[in-house]
């Protein structure tokens, strides 16, 4: 998706009586959803090498950002000879598929100036995944704090309620995100980033109207010889 967007609707892949995914292979990790910039998106953590294949085709994924070491834990894939947070599948399943892989790690507090600096750069450039473990907490934070810095009209209470539909701890007694949503709520809108984003949602159809003129040229300087 190319644009701006408060989509609350998002894919459901958990079963939380057995605490598995349902499809970890062809379906998309739970509480997938588009996210505002050129074609980025959102989710909890990824199952399996296949799963991220299939983002990688089907949504154009070229860039990953984990924020979540934890989201680690579950993946084995025995021909990689890798698993768990000792030796990480992510990292090595984003490599052989040509992903470019960010580990920006954050727990219970924002995350540091130059971490969300990064991951700014990134979100700019687009096609990009950002994920924790569920889906809610971290990626809520980082996914509110880059729509707040990239539209203007978004107020503050419309960013909480956009946050709260994806599920977690945020109202839970004693919100033990209170940090993490303090933080969010006081980003401010860049529009220096925000001219980056229109740059990139531009770009593709610009390349595009480019090539087109170049093959109509060619074409037209062939049938004057």
């Amino acid at each position: 998706m190319k644009a701006i967007t408060d989509s609350r609707d998002y894919v459901k892949n958990y079963d939380w009586n057995i605490g598995k995914p349902i499809d970890p292979i062809g379906t998309e990790p739970d509480r997938f959803a588009p996210l505002s910039g050129n074609n980025n998106y959102r989710s909890g953590k990824l199952s399996s090498f296949e799963q991220m294949k299939m983002l990688k085709k089907k949504y154009g994924i070229k860039r990953i950002i984990n924020l979540a070491k934890d989201s680690l834990n579950h993946q084995q894939d025995e021909r990689y000879n890798c698993g768990g947070m000792s030796v990480p599948c992510e990292p090595i399943w984003a490599r052989e598929l040509g992903i470019e892989y960010f580990p920006i790690y954050m727990e219970d507090k924002p995350p540091s100036n130059q971490d969300w600096s990064q991951i700014k750069k990134i979100l700019a450039k687009g096609n990009t995944l950002i994920h924790c473990s569920w889906g809610v907490d971290r990626t809520g934070t980082i996914a509110g704090a880059w729509r707040k810095t990239i539209e203007p009209n978004l107020d503050n209470q419309s960013l909480l309620d956009y946050t709260y539909s994806f599920g977690g701890q945020w109202k839970q007694s004693g919100d033990p995100n209170q940090h993490l949503r303090t933080w969010m709520v006081d980003r401010s809108y860049d529009h220096k980033i925000r001219k980056k984003v229109n740059f990139e949602i531009r770009k593709v159809p610009m390349i595009i109207t480019g090539i087109t003129t170049f093959l109509a040229l060619i074409a037209l300087s062939v049938s004057r010889k």
